[in-house]
């Protein structure tokens, strides 16, 4: 009977429970053996056997969480012992914390200590051998994964051929898609050339493509993210073969097959409750926001509208869905500049008046936004709200920009700011559409307060 790679885990499951219970009552036996070098008695062991349940079942919980349980086909051993020592920790703090709030079970805290250190090494002898097992059954064609490769050049025949060296990764490669629109040839590498790039999706269907490989060096930005966009909802993964060094420097997490890196571009994945803890965030950060920031805003008001000028610009923008809303700014422009020319690229523009350029040099123009946070219309972190003519030429993977509130601050001010024109560099959005978090949000948040106190970009 041929065991399949679903059973195969829950068997790994089991096994760690009972060696997790080893282990905890193999600390109790070592601690009762010093009990007398120690001059301390140990509680009974009845105590410890019946506390068995609390212990392995949140253990066993923790390694789940990293991922111990679950195989991705390129991970390296010492993937697995970072994930292991991951789970160790964290599991040393759950049984922590569980010796601390229920003092009644009296743990001995040798016992927990040394329970911990069994467990991860007899996990890791288990995860040597279920790895291995789970190589063998990869090796023999159990679970394999139908696959793509966009391009059909060197990259592309390179990637082939290390995916067939290595069979313990599982992939089916079924065949090549060209870039060409007349397809010069019919096969490669004995792998048949089945389209062109515009008929991916209907080739991903027709063969039940899971993963897709690009191996196309030419292939730009837009084009890639299009064809992820065109694909998303089949739940296909992409992996990209790039340059080893370009990876490593920017500090992307990777995949290798023998010696060739992929980059993972993953799908977006949301918490269900992030929707609803951002709107409280925003509440509370633009409350906040106000109130710090109300008599500086008072007093800026008041000295534009001292000098004649109106102190609001109010401005109509596309938020989420394409719903149009007006913007409030300072004023910064001269009063005779139209409302949707393009915004100034360069700090000695002319149309910038002199306290408007004090205002832009310090973001403070952008403060009366914490309006339209209040109102539900923007956020603190999200895209920049574009004008609508701009937003009217999007592409479609560019519309993707519209799928979440646009924000005060994002992570196209706080890498590039307005050293990069906004509408021609939407891939900074699109990372943090497929990525936000409230870590992720935080984390741009005081960023921007050192990008606004160093005026880098600002203009």
């Amino acid at each position: 009977m041929r065991i399949g790679l679903g059973t195969l885990r829950w068997l790994h499951v089991a096994t760690d429970a009972l060696l997790v219970s080893l282990g905890w009552l193999g600390a109790y036996a070592l601690r009762s053996t010093l009990a007398d070098a120690l001059g301390r008695p140990i509680n009974p062991l009845d105590w410890y056997v019946q506390a068995l349940p609390i212990v392995v079942l949140p253990w066993i919980g923790t390694c789940w969480w990293f991922g111990i349980y679950h195989s991705p086909r390129m991970r390296t051993p010492l993937d697995e012992l970072q994930r292991l020592l991951r789970g160790g920790a964290l599991g040393l703090l759950v049984l922590g914390s569980i010796s601390f709030f229920f003092k009644e079970l009296h743990f001995g805290r040798t016992v927990v200590v040394l329970s911990v250190a069994f467990n991860v090494c007899l996990q890791g002898a288990s995860r040597l051998a279920f790895h291995a097992l789970e190589r063998r059954l990869r090796r023999s064609g159990c679970g394999d994964i139908p696959a793509l490769i966009v391009g059909t050049g060197v990259p592309a025949i390179r990637l082939l051929q290390k995916l067939q060296d290595h069979p313990e990764t599982g992939y089916r490669v079924v065949g090549f898609l060209d870039d060409c629109v007349e397809l010069p040839e019919k096969d490669v590498a004995n792998r048949p050339v089945l389209g062109n790039l515009d008929s991916l999706r209907s080739v991903a269907l027709a063969h039940g493509v899971r993963e897709i490989f690009v191996a196309l060096p030419s292939l730009g930005h837009t084009r890639m993210l299009s064809l992820v966009l065109a694909c998303e909802d089949l739940g296909i993964t992409f992996r990209v073969v790039t340059n080893l060094f370009e990876v490593l420097t920017a500090g992307t997490q990777i995949d290798l097959v023998d010696d060739l890196p992929l980059v993972r571009l993953g799908r977006e994945r949301v918490h269900a409750f992030y929707e609803p803890a951002k709107r409280v965030f925003d509440l509370v950060g633009g409350l906040a926001g106000l109130l710090l920031a109300g008599p500086l805003m008072s007093w800026v008001a008041l000295r534009l509208r001292c000098s004649g000028a109106s102190p609001l610009f109010v401005h109509e923008r596309v938020g989420r869905g394409g719903r149009r809303f007006r913007m409030y700014k300072f004023r910064t422009l001269r009063d005779d500049v139209g409302h949707y020319e393009v915004a100034p690229r360069d700090r000695a523009d002319p149309r910038i008046t002199p306290y408007g350029r004090w205002l832009r040099n310090t973001s403070i123009d952008e403060l009366p936004q914490l309006f339209n946070v209040l109102r539900g219309e923007m956020s603190l972190v999200g895209p920049r709200p574009e004008m609508p003519f701009i937003a009217a030429e999007y592409d479609e993977w560019q519309r993707r920009r519209l799928t979440v509130k646009p924000g005060i601050t994002g992570l196209w001010q706080i890498l590039g700011r307005k050293d990069l024109p906004m509408h021609e560099n939407l891939q900074y959005d699109f990372y943090y559409i497929r990525n936000r978090s409230l870590l992720l949000d935080a984390s741009i948040l005081l960023r921007t307060i050192g990008a606004v106190l160093s005026r880098r970009g600002a203009f």
